[in-house]
């Protein structure tokens, strides 16, 4: 990674509120001058500048006055900043966000993932603090153009050096306001517009139609072990139901928690009961273990797998940290290599399982626990299992709330059971799932082709071409 020092004066740190001199913070404001993009013929301003003044609507925990959609950070689609999911809610947890009359929010927190949504006022949105309201003022510029331009990864990069903080990384609202973007006359941002219109709507389209890998994997899974989805789903229903005491007893683990007594649990048991199972220990080289607290090191050699590089589909590094060799060798428990399975294990993203498929080593977050398999058996077929229905269902009985936050730990993880398959049973089960994922894979390059389309039209508008 090629370093490149450079000078600047005590003088300039004073012209932001935040007095920081982290040598991105300060590349950006004195080098850069907080210009993500250079303009040419295109005029450019302050992102205030066509902001116009907007009060805050927060609405407190609590039940709600009616019920009203909700849109958290993990129901937005990183770059594409699609709406994966609308959830309705009658009562909320936490303190949410009114949308009231904004006509864009944006996230503040790892802003770099690039989420940003154009509020239709008409549906009544809330979501988590974590959005910035935008009110534009329509005279200047347009929302879709907006959007675009600052979901350009020119403009994630500048959200980078501008964020704070190492485990949970924000944008200051203020420094976001500073940034310098081209505008164009709101005729060429008209025109832009329509020009991108076309393509988000084969974008949308697309996306729409793409199926759901853990369906993809259940699919196949189903068929094999002789269990049904809408079988379970009628049983998880039972919001009111009865159980012996003695049913206590029954179980792997003796629990008397509600949830865990649920019917759907005795689902569980009854497939799992059919069929030949093994712990998950016992399929293990080492014992499974959690990741550490990393010292991260931008300049480092070492890629750190994280909660968010966790997709419960695949692995994914756009966004990724760094860490020392040094501090690698001295943390063998946190060590990661080609084949490992990980799992989030804390907090709200716990859950999601992917492998680890490249060739040079990384290092596990704390967040993570990594199980390293002998090597007679069938990784894919393990992380196919775990994504399963009948994973699924066990992680979410082997988690254990302490002082009020989910975990996954270890020696509740080696308790999993495995229906055991023989090898060239659990082959074909893995190569029929792949072949569907990956061509899965093909429509969503397909869609990020799109996407890179709508970049290329904001580019142009940018240096002065439509």
């Amino acid at each position: 990674m090629l370093i490149q020092p450079f000078t600047t004066r005590l003088s300039n740190i004073g012209q932001q509120v935040f007095l920081r001199c982290d040598p991105k913070y300060r590349h950006f404001w004195d080098n850069k001058r907080g210009i993500p993009i250079e303009q040419n013929s295109v005029p450019s301003v302050r992102v205030k500048d066509i902001l116009l003044p907007i009060r805050k609507k927060v609405i407190k925990k609590g039940e709600l006055d009616s019920e009203r959609p909700i849109l958290e950070l993990n129901d937005v689609e990183s770059r594409t900043s699609l709406i994966l999911q609308e959830r309705v809610v009658t009562e909320i947890g936490s303190d949410k966000l009114d949308f009231d009359d904004c006509d864009l929010v944006i996230n503040k927190l790892e802003p770099y993932l690039g989420k940003l949504v154009i509020n239709d006022t008409s549906k009544g949105y809330i979501g988590t603090t974590e959005w910035i309201p935008l009110k534009l003022n329509c005279v200047l510029v347009k929302p879709r153009y907006l959007k675009y331009l600052l979901l350009l990864p020119e403009f994630l990069q500048a959200f980078r050096f501008i964020r704070s903080g190492k485990r949970h990384a924000r944008m200051a609202e203020v420094d976001f306001r500073n940034i310098r973007i081209p505008l164009p006359s709101l005729e060429q941002q008209s025109t832009v517009e329509k020009t991108i219109e076309p393509v988000e709507s084969s974008m949308v389209s697309l996306s729409n139609s793409l199926g759901d890998p853990l369906k993809i994997t259940d699919k196949a899974f189903a068929r094999e072990f002789g269990y049904g989805v809408e079988e379970y789903q009628k049983r998880a229903e039972q919001n009111v139901f009865e159980r012996e005491f003695s049913a206590l007893g029954k179980a792997s683990l003796i629990r008397s928690t509600v949830k865990y007594q649920n019917p759907r649990y005795g689902y569980l048991e009854e497939v799992l009961g059919r069929y030949p199972c093994v712990v998950l220990k016992k399929l293990c080289r080492t014992e499974i273990r959690r990741g550490v607290q990393p010292e991260y090191d931008s300049e480092g050699d070492i890629r750190v797998v994280k909660t968010l590089n966790l997709k419960h589909e695949r692995l994914d590094f756009t966004e990724s940290e760094q860490t020392t060799q040094e501090f690698f060798d001295v943390n063998l428990d946190a060590q990661v290599y080609r084949n490992d399975i990980l799992v989030s294990s804390t907090g709200e993203g716990r859950g999601k399982v992917d492998i680890y498929d490249l060739e040079e080593p990384a290092l596990a977050d704390s967040h993570i626990s990594i199980i390293s398999l002998e090597s007679d058996v069938n990784p894919c077929y393990v992380l196919y299992f775990m994504r399963s229905l009948m994973g699924k269902l066990q992680l979410e009985t082997l988690e254990i709330a302490v002082k009020g936050t989910p975990e996954i730990y270890p020696d509740e993880l080696e308790k999993m059971r495995i229906i055991y398959v023989p090898p060239d049973r659990q082959d074909a089960i893995v190569t029929e799932v792949r072949t569907e994922l990956r061509k899965l894979q093909k429509q969503k390059a397909e869609v990020q082709k799109l996407r890179n389309d709508i970049d290329e039209i904001l580019l142009r508008a940018a240096a002065g071409y439509t």
